[in-house]
């Protein structure tokens, strides 16, 4: 099983910031991000990373064309059709247009496109936000299947319910620093 953390926070305290970081997008104003002894900045293929947004991330006309675009040149149908069943998504969605889609098939939407690429490390920012009860079950059920198919999650929420059916750590964050020195400890001392 992948391992899954709860980075949790209010607005402001750095969550966002936080996971941009651990995805390699920005860097940290000290020191350097570092995933299994390497600079995240040099393994962006390795880290997946989903927007509190999820239509920011999708930039295609299908829901094929989107996971297609995000895994890369190589993938196909055979992959898209993993992929939607993956996320819990039935395969004739395949061709309908994002703007149809409700929230909550946006985000399983990012998620598939994330999944084609395989990465190590899914970091997820406020995963549940805008979502009915439904479709919070939904995403929660995803995410505990990508831990049990061995991708470590990262949770970065303002809201702890329903969290402990996906991560087994929290650590706490206030003005982007770490509220509990022995969760510190522990990051710092895991490969995730």
């Amino acid at each position: 099983d992948g391992d899954g953390l709860l980075v949790l926070g209010g607005n402001g305290s750095g969550k966002s910031t936080l996971a941009w970081i651990m995805a390699g997008l920005i860097a940290p104003s000290r020191g350097t991000a570092v995933f299994d002894g390497k600079p995240v900045s040099r393994q962006l293929g390795t880290v997946g990373l989903t927007f509190q947004h999820s239509r920011l991330q999708l930039q295609r006309r299908t829901v094929a064309e989107d996971i297609e675009a995000a895994g890369g040149p190589e993938i196909g149908s055979v992959q898209v059709s993993w992929a939607l069943d993956a996320v819990g998504l039935d395969r004739h969605i395949a061709g309908r247009s994002i703007d149809e889609l409700s929230g909550g098939q946006m985000r399983r939407v990012v998620l598939a496109g994330l999944l084609v690429r395989q990465p190590r490390v899914l970091i997820l920012d406020e995963p549940l936000a805008g979502l009915d009860p439904p479709g919070r079950h939904e995403i929660l059920n995803v995410l505990r299947w990508i831990r049990r198919n061995g991708t470590a999650v990262v949770v970065i929420s303002h809201d702890v319910d329903g969290m402990d059916a996906v991560c087994s750590r929290t650590i706490r964050l206030s003005q982007g620093r770490i509220l509990d020195p022995a969760a510190s400890s522990a990051l710092e001392g895991s490969t995730t």
